[in-house]
């Protein structure tokens, strides 16, 4: 269609002004952001650890799980897991693309009389859609595959998070201890070094040799290196209570002091339960059962792979162009809007690829059977944790039961040579010696029961669960 002249600045900014009318729907954004709304008091984070508390096992295991950096990782990788298998079922649904193309050129087309120049600006819009409408399982496998490994994500967060609260567990419960260790500790001091001093006494009376002097000097020595050393074990003990809860070791942590662990009568049942019951909950061993499961989608995948896909592909075109064109003598401008589309049911299927999808099926199957091979090392593997940390909580508890005997033998004698030395009948020599006793006693009894309660949950990781069962 031949149009009037007019000038060549005036068309491109024609077209540039409709191609961007083109663009804007899809492009467009509000000229001025919105006003940050200002922020208002909220309550602190999870992760929030106050230096003036003072923290029990309780809340340590709630900061323990907000802070710690394996916790936060195992957890972020269930996300990224959870990303993916939505974006494994993206296929679904169809493909829609736009696009735009502006601009001028200046070539020229060969010809017998010469060649034909020109001179051109256009503008053209597209949109195309394409639609997989059959793929012989192949959407359907990688969806499979990516959702078991979702699964699988979730248990092992579940799985690093009981493996935390062990970690706090273990680590509170060897503080506890060495803070009544020290107490204990410092109590046997005091009573050696009241008792060198009353040797030193009686010994300018002629009451006592050299031999016991030396003797009591020593037994001071040693309580003094076992207070000193209860001391420092109760600092290095806070440090790995404030690593397991994901403050640096130095961090000024407060804790409280309780009570020995309870006994814990639930889990003293057959071995054989035990394991049956870690075999069907431990969440790691259910981690492996679902790699196992993604490991055979992947099979299935591979195999899809021999059958062709069946697409539905259209496209949408909007052009407008104008150019000016000379040949020989002859020459003039023109403009032109333009409407295409198209539609069409396309199938590839590839024929010949070297053995390229048959080894991949060779591959995947491969990696099935490692991955079932892992799962039962596990499963063999848990049965050994069950079946170890079953007979240490034994072993430990009946460690309490001697010990707890042992502190109240040595309490009723502290009793007696108290009375005994109220009345005169003992001197201040052997009521410091059953002092001394005691204090050792109660210094076994707070191993024996930190012993215990870390074997009580070690025998609860070892099952899958942190918690003991109910009454």
């Amino acid at each position: 269609m031949r149009i009037p002249r007019t000038p060549r600045s005036c068309r491109i900014h024609r077209l540039l002004a409709l191609c961007f009318l083109l663009v804007l729907p899809l492009t467009h954004c509000p000229a001025k952001a919105p006003a940050a709304p200002t922020p208002s008091p909220v309550a602190p984070p999870a992760d929030h650890w106050d230096k003036d508390q003072v923290y029990d096992l309780g809340h340590l295991l709630d900061l323990a799980l907000a802070r710690n950096p394996r916790v936060a990782a195992a957890w972020n990788g269930a996300k990224a897991a959870e990303a993916t298998s939505a974006e494994a079922r993206a296929p679904y649904w169809p493909v829609l693309v736009s696009e735009v193309l502006g601009g001028s050129d200046q070539w020229y087309t060969p010809a017998a009389t010469g060649p034909d120049n020109f001179r051109r600006v256009q503008a053209t819009a597209v949109l195309a859609v394409e639609y997989l409408l059959l793929d012989f399982g192949r959407r359907d496998a990688d969806a499979a595959r990516t959702l078991a490994l979702f699964e699988g994500a979730g248990l092992l967060a579940r799985r690093q998070m009981q493996e935390t609260v062990f970690a706090v567990q273990s680590a509170w419960f060897a503080h506890e201890a060495a803070r009544w260790q020290e107490v204990a500790a410092i109590s046997a001091w005091e009573s050696a070094r009241v008792l060198r001093q009353t040797v030193e006494k009686e010994m300018s009376t002629g009451l006592k040799a050299t031999p016991e002097l030396l003797t009591a000097r020593k037994a001071e020595w040693q309580a003094r290196f076992r207070r000193d050393e209860a001391a420092n074990l109760v600092k290095i003990t806070r440090g790995e209570v404030c690593l397991a809860a994901g403050l640096p070791a130095n961090a000024a942590l407060q804790t409280r002091v309780g009570t020995g662990p309870p006994p814990s009568p639930e889990l003293r049942q057959t071995i054989g339960a035990l394991i049956e019951k870690c075999l069907a909950e431990r969440p790691d061993l259910a981690a492996r059962a679902a790699e196992v499961r993604a490991s055979a989608e992947s099979v299935r995948r591979a195999r899809a792979d021999f059958y062709p896909e069946v697409r539905l592909e259209g496209s949408y075109s909007f052009s407008t162009f104008g150019y000016r064109a000379e040949d020989g003598r002859t020459s003039g401008t023109y403009a032109e809007n333009l409407n295409g589309y198209g539609g069409f049911l396309t199938a590839s299927w590839e024929i010949f690829d070297g053995g390229e999808r048959l080894n991949r099926v060779r591959r995947e199957e491969a990696e099935m059977a490692t991955r079932e091979n892992l799962l039962e090392e596990s499963r063999l593997r848990a049965t050994s944790d069950v079946w170890t940390n079953y007979h240490e909580f034994l072993t430990a508890g009946t460690l309490v039961e001697y010990t707890e005997s042992w502190v109240a033998s040595a309490r009723e004698d502290d009793a007696a040579l108290q009375a005994a030395f109220a009345s005169g009948l003992e001197d201040l020599t052997t009521r410091e010696e059953v002092r001394s006793l005691l204090a050792m006693a109660e210094y076994e009894l707070a191993a024996a029961q930190a012993r215990y309660a870390t074997s009580t949950a070690a025998l609860l990781l070892a099952l899958g669960t942190t918690l003991p069962p109910p009454h």
